[in-house]
């Protein structure tokens, strides 16, 4: 059995009857003869099917390329509804059910991330957190928030998926610079062999690294003022925050791409946003083959990996 995949053609969300098919447990030309047969009563109710022209099997010589329809949850349920109903018609019906309830909570939420006639919200956010006159970021220092832009503003453009200010189910803020910030002092404390030898790698020395209050590198710490959404922080919304000299900075990318992203960002957000952690599992479900292929080359192939688009359990 294959998983069935929602997508959006034309404005409509679809299913590949292919898919269909497999569920069902019968060859898909034995599917579309249905789909034939039913064509003119299913296209009056249900509108015109979207048929579509596939490749020829790897090795095949010739003949003729196989069709397959793209179908609306109105036909594929319409067209189901024509089967004798065993247990792989029943099970079909509510895979299919609940694909398409995901799928349009998943256009929904993409909606809601709509970019025309908007600045991306990630760099509103970058804009405002860096906005402070009073104490600015200094010169030769960087801020976590900054750096883990990069990947988050990715997150945005690629997927339209937003790390929420406050989360949706439980409403308390997500700050994950915050998080990231004590992982990362964690990390440049530890005495794991992973982080001596980064730090050997990028400091030049395996020695930990102390930025606590009375710890033996606190002197090289800068403070400045970084600015949150009062929509989330209310009027308490600028608060002193770390800088960190930028020769730290290959470190912490180090950290945040290789030990944070692919090992604690997804438990992260489940705890935060779970929501937003399935909305994202099927926004990668969604990608065609090619475009997750190249994608796994990226930051984001990081995230991709630990976040299978067919999970177990």
């Amino acid at each position: 059995m294959s998983e069935l995949i929602i997508v959006e053609n034309e404005g409509a969300l679809v299913v590949d009857s292919r898919l269909v098919a497999q569920e069902l447990d019968i060859e898909h030309e034995s599917f579309m003869e249905t789909v034939y047969q039913y064509q003119t009563l299913t296209e009056e109710a249900f509108g015109v099917f979207r048929f579509q022209t596939g490749k020829p099997k790897g090795g095949s010589k010739g003949g003729r390329p196989p069709k397959y329809v793209l179908l609306t949850e109105d036909q594929a349920t319409f067209l189901m509804t024509l089967s004798r109903n065993t247990p792989e018609v029943v099970q079909c019906k509510v895979n299919l059910v609940k694909a398409f309830s995901k799928a349009k909570e998943l256009l929904k939420r993409r909606e809601q991330v709509a970019y025309e006639g908007r600045v991306p919200y990630w760099y509103q956010r970058m804009r405002l957190a860096l906005s402070d006159a009073e104490k600015p970021l200094p010169d030769n220092h960087f801020c976590i928030y900054l750096r883990m832009m990069d990947f988050f503003s990715q997150l945005e453009v690629r997927f339209h998926y937003i790390v929420p200010d406050i989360s949706p189910q439980t409403g308390s803020r997500l700050v994950p610079d915050i998080s990231i910030g004590k992982k990362f002092n964690d990390f440049l404390r530890s005495d794991d062999e992973i982080a001596c030898m980064a730090r050997q790698e990028f400091l030049g020395s395996s020695e930990s690294v102390d930025f606590r209050p009375g710890g033996s590198h606190r002197h090289e710490i800068i403070a400045y003022n970084h600015v949150y959404p009062e929509s989330s922080h209310g009027k308490n919304n600028i608060q002193e925050c770390n800088a960190y000299p930028i020769r730290y900075a290959s470190i912490f990318d180090y950290f945040l791409q290789d030990w944070w992203i692919p090992d604690r960002c997804v438990g992260y957000l489940k705890e935060r946003d779970a929501e937003g952690v399935e909305y994202l599992r099927e926004a990668i479900n969604q990608l065609p083959s090619n475009l997750r292929d190249s994608l796994m080359k990226t930051l984001l192939g990081k995230l991709m990996r630990s976040l299978p688009a067919n999970p177990s359990g």
